[in-house]
């Protein structure tokens, strides 16, 4: 039997060619898409449980479980967005009015503990000294800085829209991720298991329960800093505390610090006269609100994706730092894929044809 010609070395570069055009044009059309897709296969990972649920009680109907899911997501984001608008939108008007009243009444002398203060003590009296009568002239010192605050919110303000849009894409998606979840997790097991070899068929489920955890550890640390704040708010007779509450959790979600909601309020409440409260709330913001992210994530995180927390540590801040908000659940993933495939490594026999190659070579 005659035997098929080997293909030539030209024929090989060819078609390798081809498959690599062809997967660099792929990837140039899902390109615009790709940040919406990784977050749909977040949010439909997270979801999963919740999905299954609904389906099995709905007698088996994927679809509608599914826009059940999405709708829900959908009402989750735009209420809290919604009230947080509203009420900046309101606070914007406050905010002038401080402004203008605080020009026109200008601050008190310096209180005596001011100069008191090691080093920079005298300094800071004689800065709080020539700006007490007038704060015209130091509005007019800041004018320039201002100007540069207000430009960097206004291109954050533009990213957080692109954000947002990506975001609303995103749930969609899920839901279609959601209806057809069980073929599309077949293919990705089998893909996983062709890259993988033995230890394939392991990974996918350490994958889904590194992202379940760390969208445990996200959102309930969101969820107990804002209920922590609300008491906070509730505590000092802040107005509108619930509204407040609800934009700290919006903000610890984008992980971004809680700060930038209970400071204001701290100054508010030391404009308004109420000093006692103002520390009391400082101090709650400070010691709890704040810091309870640093111990409670990384345990929660560390539940779910069976990792040290050393590891959670390097690979929550260093997904951050490499990816962004996105990279809070690649790194941790990563890194829980790379430590599971280094375990089952060391875990591995030595070949008996080397431990014997070995005991021949050491002496009697």
């Amino acid at each position: 039997m005659s035997q098929s010609p080997r293909p030539l070395p030209y024929d090989v570069m060819i078609r390798t060619a081809a498959i690599a055009l062809l997967t660099l044009a792929c990837f140039r059309v899902i390109l615009p898409f790709l940040g919406a897709l990784t977050w749909a296969g977040i949010i439909a990972l997270s979801a999963w449980p919740v999905f299954v649920w609904l389906r099995d009680k709905l007698g088996g109907r994927k679809k509608t479980a599914a826009l059940t899911v999405v709708l829900a997501l959908a009402l989750a984001l735009i209420a809290p967005l919604t009230l947080m608008v509203l009420t900046l939108a309101d606070a914007v008007p406050q905010a002038t009015r401080m402004v203008s009243d605080l020009i026109g009444i200008g601050l008190p002398p310096p209180p005596a503990w001011l100069t008191s203060l090691p080093f920079v003590g005298q300094s800071l009296s004689d800065f709080w000294q020539s700006t007490h009568s007038d704060l015209s002239t130091l509005f007019a010192r800041l004018k320039p800085y201002i100007n540069e605050a207000a430009l960097w919110t206004l291109g954050q303000g533009a990213a957080f829209g692109k954000g947002l849009l990506e975001l609303v894409i995103a749930v969609i998606l899920s839901g279609v991720l959601l209806a057809y979840g069980d073929p599309l997790w077949n293919v990705f097991e089998r893909i996983v298991a062709r890259l993988g070899g033995r230890m394939g068929g392991e990974l996918p489920e350490l994958v889904a329960r590194t992202v379940r955890g760390v969208t445990t550890g996200v959102v309930g640390t969101a969820l107990v800093q804002a209920l922590l704040a609300l008491i906070g708010f509730w505590i000092s007779g802040v107005p509108g505390a619930l509204v407040l509450g609800i934009v700290c959790f919006i903000v610890a979600i984008a992980q971004l610090p809680t700060l930038l909601v209970w400071v204001p309020a701290t100054i508010w409440l030391f404009y308004s006269g109420d000093t006692g409260y103002a520390i009391f709330l400082g101090l709650w913001g400070a010691l709890l609100v704040q810091n309870i992210d640093n111990f409670l994530k990384p345990y929660l995180i560390s539940q779910g994706a069976g990792l040290p927390l050393p590891l959670i540590f390097l690979g929550v801040i260093g997904g951050l730092l490499a990816w962004g908000m996105i990279g809070l659940f690649l790194g941790p993933t990563v890194l829980a894929v790379g430590y599971s495939i280094f375990g089952r490594w060391l875990q591995q026999e030595t070949p008996a044809a080397t431990v014997d190659e070995a005991a021949e070579e050491s002496p009697d």
